[in-house]
């Protein structure tokens, strides 16, 4: 289910010449859905005091998401647990829509022998070269997406819907 907001004052949408601005909130089981089918997310964090973000590849694993990692800052600040914020993506400018989904949660590294062989059983696959022989796991306490879309306004007068597909 999507809620609809607008851009200026949270509570009409912004007409143009042909079209109507609309911020859509998303619902948990769509941003779990879109999580689940993107594989590019950014994770972040903060190391020595500075603030981090870095991409990696994911996999939703129930109500958590999962991540490889070698030996990194990533795994230096979160192997024993830590507060990050985890996000995806999706835009297209030639239509001028996109959404996004944004989870705050407590990471750490897998270590119980049990998990890990669940984990390592997992469809995820890093893109980047290396050592990925890490896992970490990121448990939620809040997810929330949202939808920016510019809906053409059709001859009849109605709006022509945008829903992230997932």
């Amino acid at each position: 289910m999507i809620a609809s907001t607008s851009i200026e004052d949270e509570e009409a949408p912004v007409p143009t010449e042909d079209a109507v601005v609309r911020i859509d909130d998303l619902d948990a089981e769509l941003c779990w859905r879109l999580l689940a089918q993107t594989p590019l997310g950014r994770i972040a964090f903060v190391v020595r005091g500075e603030p981090m973000l870095l991409p990696v590849n994911h996999v939703v694993d129930g109500h958590s998401v999962v991540i490889r990692t070698g030996q990194t800052d990533l795994l230096e600040v979160i192997a024993g647990g830590a507060t990050v914020v985890f996000e995806v993506d999706e835009g297209d400018p030639s239509s001028e829509t996109g959404w996004s989904v944004v989870m705050k949660g407590y990471a750490s590294e897998v270590s119980d022998a049990a998990e890990l062989a669940d984990v390592a059983r997992l469809p995820l696959h890093s893109w980047a070269a290396g050592r990925k022989d890490h896992w970490l796991r990121i448990v939620p306490w809040s997810v929330s997406g949202r939808a920016i879309s510019r809906r053409r306004i059709a001859p009849h007068g109605d709006l022509e819907p945008y829903r992230p597909t997932g």
